[in-house]
């Protein structure tokens, strides 16, 4: 018997609502609108840089707090968000469950967003997203970085509620007849997540605490003029946020075991090496955090250690590409907008993996280090592979979330369109670092081949500036005048392996 997925009850219930569907609704809506806010500010980044001098931005503090608020947002607000939207539209139907475990703890988790994102952006702190000491203790303005400081606190809490109830309603909450090793691969998505933000959050955490004494001037741990030690936090930042990095992704790739198989009109090559591979990313997403930090000063040893450590998380990866490939071999592929974001994340997966290879290479890691190939690296794993997937499952549950279906062809040019932009930006990025422009500047001296790659990057840019336009007209005209959509088979594919979640009827024990 087929599971249909519950529908969110009307918008004027929604805001007070605890059902799974109807909190999945509000992290979607509040993540794709971060989505927007934060893109306008990476848009009028690119085109400052377009040229040398001072363009539409005035000065360098206010291009700083940009930056800030820029990356904070599309990390904190939109990835992580829109996973926890899927992840509470999907696990209980995936588990079988009526709800959540803790519907009221599950409300309250998204409810410490809005507040969050608040201080976040009536502050626009200006020391970047990582809040290095000693400037965030020294020279950062005053309310802006306490309010930036105390919004990622919340957003902490809030990530661990939200992990909490995930760990709980898998583990605990499933059906009696479903083995934990026969859950969708993106069940087990969430559940590897969600463990690793319970291990990596509360470092990070106390980070924060000691960086807010340290401002009050209560405490010296990170204070180099009280003998504190500013490394100390780089390496409890990186302890939680190299980490962090798998939060993001590890949803993505379960986006894709969704997708693939469907579109492949094929089962999935190999259930339990994907189970695997998520396992093995978990444990070796902690013991990579320090290539980070080759230039400040560690042994030769240490620096060994954690390039081996972040190698070693390369095999896992593979296996998940190569589950994905195998998939699609030899299957009756359907290149529906879904499937080309998904074989897009794969391909640039690929180039994103290179390079992050080259930065866990010391000798390499010296040389690109603090550059923008640092930019670009991260972007293009980000942008690339994680957003790739993001869209193509946004896409994927369109028809299941409203009852209607896009624009086919919207859907297509806003792939095509965003596809050219990522390549244009981030791998131009890659080459301009490899030229020696470095990372996190304003302004950059006229020297040719920068200007030139700059705006090359500036136009890649606004192509995604474009796609995202696109998408948002797709998305807001289908919700209201989309043609039906065929519940039974949305896209057409025939078959089994139309539908999300065939399953019998749900326990509500």
């Amino acid at each position: 018997m087929v599971l249909e997925l519950q529908k969110p009850r009307p918008i004027w219930q929604i805001m007070f609502s605890t059902h799974h569907t109807d909190i999945g609704l509000l992290y979607l809506i509040t993540s794709l609108a971060f989505f927007f806010m934060g893109g306008v500010l990476a848009l009028a980044m690119r085109l400052e840089l377009f040229y040398p001098g001072a363009q539409i931005i005035t000065d360098s503090m206010t291009y700083n707090r940009m930056f800030t608020v820029h990356g904070t947002t599309l990390i904190f607000l939109f990835i992580l968000p829109f996973a926890s939207a899927a992840g509470n539209y999907f696990v209980p139907i995936m588990v079988r469950y009526k709800d959540m475990a803790y519907p009221k703890l599950n409300a309250i988790a998204f409810w410490m967003i809005p507040p969050a994102a608040a201080l976040v952006w009536l502050g626009f702190a200006d020391f970047t997203w990582y809040a290095q000491p000693p400037y965030s203790i020294i020279s950062a303005p005053g309310p802006a970085a306490d309010m930036w400081i105390f919004g990622l606190k919340i957003l902490g809490i809030s990530s661990v509620l939200g992990a909490i109830n995930f760990i709980v309603t898998i583990m605990k909450c499933k059906h009696p007849d479903l083995p934990l090793s026969k859950l969708p691969l993106l069940a087990w998505s969430f559940l590897t997540s969600s463990l690793i933000i319970l291990v990596a959050i509360p470092t990070f955490a106390a980070a924060l605490l000691m960086l807010l004494t340290d401002r009050l001037g209560v405490s010296g741990f990170f204070n180099p003029a009280m003998g504190g030690d500013p490394i100390a936090y780089s390496h409890m930042f990186w302890f939680t946020f190299h980490p962090e990095v798998y939060v993001l992704v590890i949803p993505a790739i379960g986006f894709m075991y969704d997708i693939i198989p469907r579109f492949s009109r094929k089962p999935i090559f190999s259930h339990s090496s994907g189970v695997f591979a998520f396992v093995l990313i978990a444990i070796v997403s902690f013991a990579s955090w320090a290539h980070h930090m080759y230039a400040t000063g560690m042994s030769f040893t240490e620096k060994t250690v954690f390039m081996v450590g972040t190698l070693a998380a390369v095999p896992a990866s593979a296996m998940h590409i190569f589950n994905f490939l195998a998939t699609m071999w030899g299957g009756r592929i359907k290149f529906k907008t879904p499937m080309l974001w998904s074989v897009g994340a794969i391909a640039l997966f690929f180039a994103a993996g290179a390079g992050g290879v080259v930065n866990s290479a010391m000798p390499l890691d010296f040389v690109t280090h603090d550059s923008y190939w640092v930019v670009g690296h991260f972007h293009l794993f980000v942008m690339g592979t994680i957003a790739f997937a993001t869209f193509g499952f946004a896409y994927y549950i369109f028809p299941y979330v409203t009852g209607r279906m896009y624009n086919e062809k919207l859907g297509q040019i806003h792939f095509i369109i965003s596809f050219i932009g990522a390549i244009m930006v981030f791998f131009t990025q890659h080459v301009l670092g490899l030229f020696g422009m470095p990372r996190r500047i304003y302004d950059y001296p006229p020297i040719p081949e920068w200007i030139i790659m700059n705006q090359i990057a500036t136009f890649g840019a606004i192509l995604l500036a474009i796609g995202a336009a696109v998408w948002l007209v797709n998305f807001v005209y289908s919700m209201g005048k989309g043609k039906p959509a065929n519940m039974e088979d949305p896209f057409e594919l025939g078959g089994k392996y139309y539908y999300p979640y065939q399953q019998k009827t749900p326990h509500h024990d």
